[in-house]
């Protein structure tokens, strides 16, 4: 008897695990798929926090991810072979409908969020299959040294700036449109720079505040509140985290020249600059010239990681909150790498300056020689 009594003490004690592991996944994406082999793995990745947050492989074709949101957040689900669907995770039952061939455009049910977002991407589909075609077509011509393929090359990048207008109408059209929600209000941020203050500033009024106390919404707030930062400007006044966790300002640097540059671990072209940022400071640190690397990566081991391998041993902070740093939006960043020179007297002299332009710049300030 006390051995059937441990038995069935035992199996309940596995049913309780797993009804409370049930209970703690607030979200569950079940994906039904086509076109897939078996075994096939893919990852569920935070798009915000740049980590992987879970693997599944595919059987019969189908998978599934659970989990917690703490808040609705967006993500890609993804292959080794680089098939990717963007969908927004919030504590629902979603479920996907797709294949092979166009996964990224599947279906995607239980969500409110996700019915907004599959509404204008699907909007866009033919206008991006065209844009992609003739994005192909101008890397093909730019090997063709021609008059031909100069003037084919022009008339593609024509029609692309068309492309590219007939999409903004559409998510702009989303934006005052729909229902206030967490999509909008991340589409109004992804378009802040294109709008004039005033358009801004009418479209950021009709989200609630809620929405407006978002992280989509705060960058927004920088950007209407702030003037862009111009050659001739004085600075401003940022602040990040450095690898022993202390918060470091710029102003801490006063009285020299040095370079504010925004960069990410993720971001190629900016590793790519970062050999030439060593050379530089190499050559002019000891003329009172300093470098204030400002990293966006949301993940502190790959900033520390980047920074390690390309021996960056300069002031490098973070701020974790990545592409909606409200530090970056003072400077009006909207891509990376970004940089900013600023003078002993705390004004900005140059802008975004690359390579041989950088060390140039320093010499007519400082003096000294180039590479």
């Amino acid at each position: 008897m006390n051995r059937v009594l441990i038995l069935v003490l035992f199996a309940f004690s596995i049913i309780s695990c797993q009804t409370k592991k049930t209970q703690q996944s607030d979200f569950t994406v079940s994906m039904n798929l086509n076109g897939f082999q078996d075994s096939t793995e893919f990852k569920l990745f935070h798009l915000d926090k740049g980590i992987v947050l879970d693997s599944a492989y595919i059987q019969n074709g189908q998978l599934a991810f659970s989990g917690t949101a703490e808040a609705p957040f967006t993500a890609r689900i993804h292959t080794v072979d680089n098939k990717y669907l963007v969908l927004w995770i919030e504590n629902e039952n979603i479920t996907v409908y797709g294949d092979y061939e166009n996964f990224n455009y599947s279906k995607i049910e239980g969500s409110q969020l996700n019915e907004v977002m599959t509404k204008y991407r699907d909007k866009q589909r033919s206008l991006q299959i065209q844009r992609d075609s003739l994005m192909q077509h101008m890397v093909q011509l730019m090997s063709t040294p021609s008059d031909e393929a100069k003037a084919a090359f022009e008339k593609a990048r024509e029609e692309v700036t068309r492309i590219d207008d007939s999409v903004f109408k559409i998510r702009v059209d989303g934006i005052r449109s729909e229902a206030p929600s967490l999509y909008t209000i991340q589409e109004l941020f992804f378009l802040r720079n294109d709008f004039s203050k005033d358009t801004l500033k009418s479209l950021f009024n009709k989200f609630p505040a809620a929405l407006q106390d978002t992280k989509y919404g705060k960058v927004v707030h920088t950007y209407l509140n702030n003037q862009p930062i111009e050659i001739g400007d004085p600075y401003v006044d940022i602040e990040g985290k450095d690898r022993s966790g202390e918060m470091v300002k710029l102003s801490d640097l006063a009285g020299k020249y040095v370079l504010l540059d925004f960069w990410a671990s993720w971001c190629v072209p900016c590793r790519k600059e970062n050999p030439n940022l060593v050379r530089t400071y190499e050559q002019f640190k000891d003329k009172n010239f300093e470098i204030f690397s400002f990293s966006i990566d949301t993940n502190p081991n790959a900033w520390e990681k980047a920074v390690d391998k390309d021996s960056l041993v300069w002031t490098n902070v973070i701020d974790e909150d990545g592409s909606y740093s409200n530090m970056s939006a003072l400077y009006g960043v909207r891509a990376i790498p970004a940089s900013f020179l600023i003078d002993p007297e705390g004004k900005i002299i140059a802008k975004h300056l690359r390579g041989e332009a950088l060390a140039r710049k320093l010499m007519e300030e400082i003096g000294g020689e180039g590479f």
